[in-house]
C-alpha cells in the first residue's frame, strides 16, 4: 500500500450501484454506491457494474460524502492521502502526464464554494435560504457536497467546477420541476429564485 503496489479500492455495500458524475443532483441518484479504485500508474476509476470508467477526485469525494449523509462513515482522510501519494509516486516514476492530471483534480477540490456562493452561480441568483431548503428538505435537489463542515448546523462545500457543471445541466430556472421558464410563466407561477412582487394597496 505504501507505494500503491496494489489498488486502493473504496467499496461499500453489495447491492446495485452505478456511477454518477459529481454534479448530478442527489434526487437523481437512484442507485448510488462507492466503487472506486486508484491503482499504480492509473487515475481514479469507477469499477462498479459495467466497464471501468475514468473519474476524478471530486467524483470520489462527492460519492463518499453522499454515503456519509446516508449514515455510513466514509472518511475523507485516507482518500486524500492516497491521492497525494499517487501524485508523488507518478512523479518518481517519471509519469508527468499522470501527475499533472492528479494535480488538476486536487486543485479542483481545493477550489471549493459554500452554500452562499452556490446560489450566486445561478442566473438569476437564488438566496442562501433557498439553497439551504434544497439541501435539507427532500427531495434534495443540490449536488452532493465534497465536504460537510460542522456538526449540528453543517455547511456543505462543493467544487467550483462541479457546481458550474450542475448549473449548466439545469433545464432553465424550472429545474426543480423539470419545466422550462416559459412553461412556468405561462402557468402564472413565480420563477424560482425571484422575489415576489409586492401587492398594491
Amino acid at each position: 500500500m505504501a507505494f500503491l503496489d496494489v489498488p486502493f479500492r473504496l467499496t461499500l455495500g453489495n447491492g446495485e450501484s452505478r456511477f454518477y458524475p459529481a454534479h448530478t443532483p442527489i434526487k437523481d441518484r437512484t442507485s448510488p454506491g462507492l466503487r472506486f479504485e486508484l491503482a499504480q500508474g492509473q487515475p481514479w476509476r469507477w469499477v462498479g457494474k459495467g466497464r471501468k470508467l475514468e473519474v476524478e477526485l471530486v467524483d470520489v469525494l462527492a460519492a463518499a460524502a453522499l454515503e456519509t449523509l446516508h449514515g455510513a462513515q466514509v472518511l475523507r482522510g485516507p482518500i486524500l492521502s492516497v491521492h497525494a501519494h499517487a501524485v508523488v509516486t507518478a512523479l518518481r516514476a517519471g509519469d508527468v502526464q499522470l501527475a499533472e492530471c492528479l494535480e488538476r483534480q486536487q486543485a479542483a477540490v481545493l477550489d471549493s464554494i459554500d452554500e452562499w456562493e452556490l446560489g450566486g452561480l445561478l442566473e438569476p441568483p437564488v438566496s442562501y435560504r433557498t439553497i439551504k431548503n434544497y439541501k435539507l428538505n427532500p427531495p434534495q435537489r443540490v449536488p452532493p457536497p465534497i465536504q460537510v463542515v460542522g456538526n449540528r448546523r453543517t455547511v456543505w462545500l462543493w467544487g467550483r467546477a462541479q457546481a458550474r457543471a450542475w448549473v449548466a445541466a439545469r433545464p432553465g430556472l424550472g429545474w426543480r420541476s423539470g419545466l422550462t421558464d416559459d412553461e412556468i410563466e405561462a402557468s402564472g407561477r413565480r420563477l424560482p429564485g425571484r422575489r415576489r412582487r409586492p401587492e398594491n394597496g
